[in-house]
């Protein structure tokens, strides 16, 4: 946008040097610049975030777990948890500001064994995760419009998740914009 208005103002400088008087000359490139400098300091570009304003965490279940009842899981090995806005003890993500979120999930069944579970947001139901038996995996990618405080939550319903040192079962979420 900076480089069609710098375009643009030369074409207007070219375009007064053969048309206007000098007294009109320089009021136009008074105006030109004026207008110039009001929209460069009207926040039209965003400042950079700084990489540690950024929400965004990843979280691994570091063993297998048993689930039941819309079980909220807690998955206790952190990756990354820029502002803390995962909270390992609880199993939930609050959206600290307004925005769109990329989240995603993934859960492993134990082998011969099934696993059903869902993303939650709030107190909303958003989308499921149903692996089938023996070690397979199920993953979830979802782009939410989530509200400052708004949680987002993987929930067991029921079933066995395979997990262990290798971090088969993963919980995400990140600020996209």
């Amino acid at each position: 946008m900076m480089l069609v208005l710098g375009l643009l103002f030369y074409q207007l400088m070219i375009m007064t040097e053969a048309f206007c008087s000098p007294k009109l000359d320089n009021g136009l490139m008074e105006d030109l610049l004026s207008m110039l400098i009001r929209f460069k300091g009207s926040g039209y570009r965003h400042a950079p975030r700084k990489l540690r304003d950024i929400p965004a965490f990843t979280a691994s279940l570091s063993a297998p777990k048993s689930v039941g009842g819309n079980e909220i899981l807690k998955f206790d090995k952190v990756w990354t948890n820029n502002g803390n806005h995962y909270d390992p003890s609880t199993g939930v993500f609050q959206a600290p500001i307004e925005g769109l979120y990329q989240v995603s999930a993934t859960v492993m069944s134990v082998n011969g064994k099934n696993v059903l579970a869902k993303l939650w947001q709030n107190e909303t139901k958003m989308v499921g995760l149903y692996p089938g038996t023996g070690y397979s995996e199920a993953t979830v990618n979802m782009v939410l419009h989530l509200k400052k405080g708004d949680k987002v939550t993987v929930r067991g319903i029921n079933g066995d998740l395979h997990s262990s040192s290798h971090y088969y079962s993963t919980f995400s979420a990140y600020l996209i914009s």
